[in-house]
């Protein structure tokens, strides 16, 4: 996606940045009293989006204090930051991996990990698709080209030896998803969260195949800008322990998550497909986080979505310290 804001890290810059991240991960208590996180959440479960609600949040935080605005689409959250409205967001791994790789001026903090169960594909009930190479010639519909539905296509072709460029990949509105995949105007879904549990909820639809099967690596992660990475690490440092609480929280009670949903509008099918998926737990960008997130790089890169590995050791804080 490109901005016309986009700045570019060099190493000395990205040194710099690697240098005070991890130096300040270990001063919780070093926030200035007047930091304030602006955080554009989505609309979406993700726990940037539910911590929000928490009454630990500002005992967590101690010095820096937090401001929710939204729900926002991913598109318009990414702008907020990016224009200098707003702080911190989430996305998926992929779409980090695309940022980076444009220069845009992000720094990852925590992982959202869970198995994959809530990405998949799933063929339409008017298709008479049973299995992954009954797609070739067929209409698989997708966001957008390098996006989740488009990797986790890739993904699952790869994993069973079949060839996706035999398959019609469609890129399309989320919002007409459900509507063409009733009609038998697409012949199969590759999506995650709330698409892909309204796909799976519909009578007679088939799921081919889940990210469980050839071990998920595209997960949720939580994003501040570069700016305020540089200038607040102990604030973001704080926002990490903030989401390791709700994390516990929600494997405790998962029911924060399918709230979120319903807060959100998601249907009751929607949202006891939801309740049947992963509940996703934070983890820190380490060296395992990293290694993850650099293989995924490597399979965007061998998938045609990037150029080149983009170097995400300066693009990412080690809060785990």
């Amino acid at each position: 996606m490109s901005r016309s804001t986009m700045l570019r890290f060099t190493p000395a810059a990205c040194a710099a940045l690697l240098a005070l991240s991890c130096s300040a991960c270990g001063e919780p208590n070093a926030a200035d009293s007047s930091t304030t996180m602006r955080v554009a959440y989505l609309s979406t479960a993700n726990y940037l989006t539910t911590v929000r609600g928490e009454d630990f949040l500002d005992e967590t935080m101690q010095h820096t204090n937090v401001k929710f605005t939204g729900p926002y689409n991913p598109t318009d959250a990414y702008s907020a930051v990016l224009s200098g409205n707003a702080d911190a967001t989430s996305t998926g791994t992929g779409s980090y991996i695309n940022f980076v790789a444009q220069g845009q001026p992000w720094v990852a903090f925590a992982i959202e990990y869970y198995t994959g169960d809530s990405q998949g594909i799933v063929a339409s009930p008017k298709s008479g698709v049973n299995s992954l190479e009954d797609l070739y010639g067929r209409n698989v519909a997708i966001i957008k080209r390098g996006g989740t539905g488009d990797y986790v296509l890739h993904k699952a072709f790869e994993h069973a030896g079949l060839d996706v460029d035999r398959v019609n990949i469609v890129e399309m509105s989320p919002s007409n998803f459900q509507a063409a995949f009733t009609s038998g105007q697409i012949d199969a879904l590759s999506s995650f969260d709330q698409n892909l549990a309204a796909a799976m909820a519909t009578p007679s639809a088939k799921l081919l195949v889940n990210a469980t099967e050839y071990g998920n690596k595209n997960v949720s992660i939580h994003l501040v800008s570069k700016d305020f990475a540089t200038k607040h690490p102990e604030a973001v440092k704080a926002m990490y322990r903030a989401l390791v609480r709700e994390s516990d929280a929600a494997q405790a009670t998962p029911s924060i998550i399918t709230d979120a949903y319903r807060e959100f509008g998601a249907s009751d099918d929607v949202t006891e497909q939801i309740a049947k998926f992963n509940v996703p737990v934070i983890k820190p960008i380490d060296a395992e986080g990293l290694k993850m997130l650099e293989s995924q790089a490597q399979e965007y890169v061998d998938f045609g979505f990037i150029d080149a590995m983009p170097d995400l050791q300066a693009a990412s804080m080690d809060c785990s310290a």
